[in-house]
């Protein structure tokens, strides 16, 4: 028996889109969320001349990596989307 022939591109599309969903929690998740809280003191700090939280510093360095982590995994997020469509290795494989 026979089943459906497996196809590499459907791997490569899932892996990109994979990467993508996780840029997408990262970024809403995190990013999104440190940023407002950055904001919002900063806000504070400049309107009543409060100085930030001690814990400013560490969010900052967390939002930076956080960033940089999806900055990165974007190169192999559109390698495997482009992939999918655009490298014949990856059209169909005999099982």
């Amino acid at each position: 028996m026979a089943g459906p022939p497996f196809r590499n591109a459907h791997l490569a599309i899932s892996v990109g889109g994979g990467l993508g969903l996780l840029m997408l929690l990262n970024t809403w998740g995190v990013i999104w969320r440190v940023q407002e809280r950055l904001i919002a003191w900063a806000r504070t700090s400049a309107e009543g001349g409060v100085p930030m939280p001690p814990e400013a510093e560490r969010l900052m360095r967390w939002n930076y990596l956080t960033a940089r982590t999806s900055f990165w995994l974007s190169f192999p997020m559109l390698f495997f989307m482009g992939a999918a469509s655009h490298y014949p290795f990856l059209s169909t494989v005999a099982r």
